[in-house]
């Protein structure tokens, strides 16, 4: 057997079911490729290869099939499979063009059990299907297909046997027993560059603590794709009309022979991790697609239905055959399409002129805040295994904020807070930093997006469930600043946390924002301001960590302010603090993940205290400056509304 053989394997036929036209640019690196230099990141961040090792230890006595090449990983397996009774990690299995390596495979005679496992939160069996039961529900379809996929190879490789379909997940009804079960298995990259999970100290049912991860059969949805039964046939696109055997051998051809599969443009594109917009020696297959279905019609530089904000009619759009901004303008009903807030972004887009909106509404806005204004940002994680004992998989973990406070005449303060302490849960101490910060007045507090608020709130049902008497004045405070729904009823306390983007949303624009209302986009566009300049052009005069640091900086070739996020020192070993956003699995974009990833590769990951340092000291640089940034779009909105 040669090991140049193009199989199609479990993660290439994932991408054939988001698109088909990705398997001619999956692994060549002449094409860039977003998710590309992430999976050391997603490891750390969304746990799947701690998970993954955990789970091993659920069948104890197994055999790790280690072997990369096909040929031996097969021939390693063949030979246990040969055993009556065998668990096998990473079992390879092999029918006609296409190859698997399996999480768990668990053989007692005729009858194997298939586990995939993942790092997926799981409450019940009723998430995979929609109301009515009849169907699968679309988020779980990813998880679904491919064990099926492997249900399909299996059947065939291994015939006379019976396979049983199982996925293993993350039990959100359970409790953690134990401290440190996240830092039992630690994540580092081999001599291949290849991640790996080494294990803290010797695992034990003492140190693993009860079962956090639960296994699922899923045979009943996994016929469900095989006999087509998956979706309503009204609600499939033509790819899912086609039978599932039929996919696998179609995908399957045309990546063994290197074929582009007919292209069809559509929403799908829209998070196409081969769409390329910053390694110009690099091809971009996003382009490729759009040339070959737009012709001369597409020019990869103008702005295009995707990036109009919160817009969901581009597949009516697309269907017409309209992808520019410039062809979505020129349309009859043009204005039947968009809200007054998207159309704004369309018009000024490819105005002549580029044109900065600011409502003069926000002036009333303004006049009812107090000073002194505080602009607060959170920091925070989520991982599939907790840190501590009394734990659930997923659960909120605040590790740090910054706080920048405005008084009425001029002076600014700044506060912040971090523990990055290897398994220790930080909230309550987190809440009570923050409550010392906030609670000197009755000022104004800001905030960025939803995401504060829901932290507090999230931190006080896990107060409740914990010791409701102890933290009873944190609790009570927590009401004081937030906002919450009672049954379908909304409620606000007097000092609820103003949103910055709603702001955003409702009063202002900047062309340079493009479709994106994010911080980092814009406090770019508010940088134009002759105000920021005069001020941020100087060494700063206050701060934690930016103090002395000038933060307003013109690009020679553009000609516009560099971004301050970017004037920052940005690579801390392989992480990039400077990223606004990163790309995980499903293609979801994660705002703010470079931080996330920062705390996890600071729990997760040996380092020396000088390297840990210097990520600890990046976290709270970057976070000062999210909060500076909320000031700095504050002064800019300040100085228009008084001209």
């Amino acid at each position: 057997m040669k090991n140049n053989v193009k199989y199609l394997t479990k993660s290439r036929f994932k991408a054939a079911l988001e698109c088909p036209t990705k398997l001619f640019y999956y692994g060549k690196p002449e094409y860039a490729n977003r998710m590309n230099g992430d999976e050391f990141m997603q490891a750390l961040c969304e746990g799947g290869y701690q998970v993954g090792e955990l789970a091993k230890y659920y069948f104890p006595g197994g055999h790790d099939i280690k072997s990369l090449g096909y040929e031996d990983s097969l021939d390693e397996t063949n030979a246990l499979l040969e055993q009556d009774n065998v668990i096998i990690y990473e079992a390879a299995i092999k029918f006609e063009h296409t190859f698997i390596r399996v999480d768990v495979l668990k053989k007692e005679g005729k009858r194997i059990e298939l586990i995939e496992v993942k790092a997926k939160s799981f409450k019940s069996k009723a998430e995979f299907t929609n109301a009515k039961g009849d169907y699968l529900d679309r988020k779980w379809y990813p998880y679904l297909a491919d064990v099926a996929f492997q249900t399909w190879v299996m059947e065939r490789a291994l015939p006379g046997h019976e396979i049983v379909p199982y996925l293993m997940l993350t039990d959100k009804n359970k409790k953690a027993t134990v401290d440190g079960l996240n830092q039992l298995f630690r994540i580092q990259r081999d001599a291949n560059d290849r991640v790996e999970v080494i294990p803290g100290e010797a695992i034990s049912s003492v140190n693993m603590g009860e079962p956090i991860l639960v296994q699922i059969k899923v045979a009943e949805f996994v016929q469900k794709i095989l006999r087509g039964n998956d979706f309503p046939q009204s609600k499939k696109t033509p790819e899912e009309l086609k039978s599932f055997e039929s996919r696998i051998a179609e995908y399957g051809k045309v990546y063994a022979e290197d074929q582009r599969y007919p292209i069809t443009t559509g929403t799908k594109c829209k998070g196409c991790e081969y769409h390329n917009t910053a390694h110009p020696d690099l091809k971009s297959g996003f382009h490729e697609c759009m040339a070959v279905s737009l012709g001369t019609r597409f020019d990869p530089v103008a702005p295009t239905i995707f990036d109009i904000w919160n817009f969901r009619k581009s597949p009516a759009l697309m269907e017409q055959g309209v992808f520019s901004l410039q062809e979505l303008q020129a349309l009859p009903d043009y204005d039947s399409y968009l809200n007054d807030r998207q159309r704004m972004q369309v018009d000024l887009t490819l105005a002549d002129e580029k044109a900065e909106v600011i409502a003069p509404e926000l002036r009333n806005e303004m006049n009812s805040w107090d000073f002194p204004l505080h602009f607060i940002d959170f920091e925070t994680s989520m991982v599939a295994l907790p840190f501590t004992s009394g734990r659930k998989p997923y659960e909120q973990t605040a590790f740090q904020f910054s706080a920048h406070t405005l008084h009425q005449d001029g002076r600014m303060e700044h506060h912040e807070w971090i523990d990055t302490n290897q398994g220790v849960f930080p909230n309550y101490e987190f809440v009570k930093q923050l409550k010392a910060v906030l609670d000197k007045d009755e000022g104004t507090i800001f905030r960025y997006a939803a995401h504060e608020n829901t932290v507090l709130r999230q931190i006080q049902t896990q107060m409740l469930a914990d010791d409701e008497p102890e933290y009873a004045e944190l609790i009570e405070w927590i009401d004081t600043i937030t906002e919450w729904k009672d049954g379908s009823t909304k409620i606000a306390s007097p000092r609820n946390m103003v949103d910055m983007l709603q702001l955003v949303r409702d009063y202002y624009y900047h062309p340079d924002m493009g479709g994106s209302n994010s911080i980092k986009k814009v406090l770019p566009a508010v940088m134009t301001g002759d105000s920021i300049k005069k001020k941020y052009s100087k060494p700063l005069g206050f701060g934690s960590h930016l103090k002395g640091r000038v933060l307003y900086e013109l690009d020679p070739e553009s000609g516009k302010p560099v971004n301050p996020y970017y004037l920052l020192p940005s690579q801390y070993g392989d992480l990039d603090l400077s990223q606004d956003e990163l790309l995980f699995e499903d293609a979801e974009i994660q705002q703010g993940g470079a931080a996330l990833i920062a705390y996890a590769k600071m729990q997760f990951t040996d380092m020396s205290d000088i390297e840990r340092e210097a990520l600890r000291k990046a976290l709270l640089q970057y976070c000062e400056l999210d909060t500076l940034a909320m000031v700095m779009i504050y002064e800019h909105w300040k100085k228009m509304l008084n001209q």
